[in-house]
């Protein structure tokens, strides 16, 4: 049993688990740093949206005064409203030089906004749509990260690929040393076809190590994308690139680019921010009401008691203007921000073409990749055989070699484009998360 669970080990030790796209990006949108910092951004934004909604409400204050006079009205006031004023304190001695007295008032007022201009409405408006703003930018900013993970997962493609590759080119520079040394050996072939064949095989196995490299930092490329420790993981090779129809794309740009949504909630804001400052010009309406005790011995005391109600109204202007053309400063922002809009959706169509631009160069660089190395299998067969008949040198048949084993490494860099470009026409269009489903 022992034996059983050791080899099973070994065995599970022996392949990496397989990340797919899909598992990487879901990792990212989860762990990102910047999507955790947005995810910050709209929670205040939430705070600041209610903390606005909350001025609808009246306010409450409680207070606790303590005064000490011997001026003669508030003397006199403080005693009335501590219901201890009698007949005697009407002699003119006693109204002009009252003795110092104490009073602590106990006050529970509310004010209630009734209009303010419209501000508090403005201040909602503003709130809201600013938060809007944010929630669009954090879907750009999703995006974003779904961007990079795909390009990232794409150049780790690429080094495992680039690596399998690494090992048939290994594999076929020690086949040609072979040959050459059983030719040197039968007196057919010279010891420079040995040499310049062990040349070829030292360079195919630097080469070896340096794509095993490249396919570990790449890796390490994912992880610091996802912000996730994932172990030891290999990711899913991809053979071929995506059809993509462009006319499709260009008509869904506009309304799913997050980022032109957010320019457009922006200026919203800015409407807003027009009428919370005009409102400073505007009449002020609110109603008050409040309860007092009085004492003049202890806080909280009620030796006297009195309430009063009411409502006021007040309006002031600037003469100086400073306000008006406060608030038209931000109507001009906002028709800056409207001029961004409209460049911003004509380059949203300028990023598409350039990307499928990108895209059809790639494909046809692959394709063309596939046609070489057929080609070139076939020189190589040739120029082996021809090489066994003494018909070819070594250098023809390792040039033959060398052009094959550059279309392959050109035919996966050109599937890492045509990845690339797909997902960058994604991203311009707004779709680029179509790739986790």
């Amino acid at each position: 049993m022992k034996v059983l669970l050791l080899m099973l080990a070994l065995i599970g030790g022996a392949f990496a688990k397989e990340l797919t796209l899909e598992s990487a990006i879901s990792i990212a949108l989860e762990n990102n740093l910047e999507i955790r910092a947005f995810k910050s951004d709209i929670k205040a934004k939430e705070l600041e949206l209610k903390s606005v909604k909350g001025s609808y409400f009246p306010k409450i204050k409680l207070e606790e005064i303590f005064t000490r006079t011997d001026i003669p009205v508030y003397a006199f006031m403080s005693k009335l409203n501590q219901e201890r004023f009698g007949i005697e304190d009407f002699q003119p001695s006693k109204l002009n030089n009252p003795p110092a007295i104490n009073n602590f008032e106990t006050k529970l007022s509310i004010e209630v906004p009734l209009w303010l201009g419209g501000k508090i409405q403005a201040m909602e408006k503003t709130a809201f749509h600013n938060l809007s703003a944010v929630k669009e930018d954090y879907e750009r900013k999703k995006d974003e990260v779904v961007l990079k993970v795909y390009h990232a997962y794409m150049d780790a493609v690429l080094a495992k690929n680039s690596v399998e590759v690494s090992h048939q080119v290994l594999k076929d520079a020690q086949e040609h040393v072979r040959l050459a040394e059983s030719m040197y050996k039968v007196g057919t072939a010279l010891l420079s076809d040995v040499l310049r064949a062990r040349v070829y095989l030292s360079k195919a196995e630097e080469n070896l190590k340096a794509s095993e490299n490249n396919y570990r930092v790449s890796k390490k490329a994912i992880e610091l994308i996802t912000n996730t420790e994932l172990g030891d993981f290999d990711v899913v090779s991809v053979e071929t690139c995506p059809a993509v129809s462009v006319e499709k794309l260009k008509d869904m740009a506009l309304e799913r680019r997050q980022d032109i949504k957010a320019l457009q909630e922006r200026i919203k804001v800015l409407e807003g921010m027009y009428g919370v400052v005009l409102s400073d010009n505007l009449p002020q309406v609110y109603a008050f009401g409040s309860y007092s005790l009085y004492s003049k011995s202890a806080p909280f005391g009620s030796d006297g008691s009195g309430y009063m109600v009411g409502a006021g109204i007040s309006w002031s202007f600037d003469t100086g203007l400073s306000t008006l053309r406060r608030a038209q400063s931000y109507l001009e922002t906002k028709r800056a921000l409207e001029e961004r809009l409209k460049l911003l959706k004509a380059s949203v169509f300028f990023e598409i073409d350039k990307a499928y631009a990108d895209y059809q160069n790639a494909l046809y660089s692959l394709r063309s990749a596939e046609e070489r190395i057929k080609q070139s299998q076939e020189v190589v067969r040739t120029m082996e055989l021809r090489y066994k008949t003494g018909l070819a040198r070594i250098v023809d048949l390792l040039d033959a070699q060398t052009e094959l084993d550059r279309a392959r490494f050109e035919k996966l860099q050109a599937l890492n484009n045509c990845q690339k470009a797909y997902a960058n026409l994604l991203y311009s269009a707004g779709l680029i998360r179509e790739v986790e489903r």
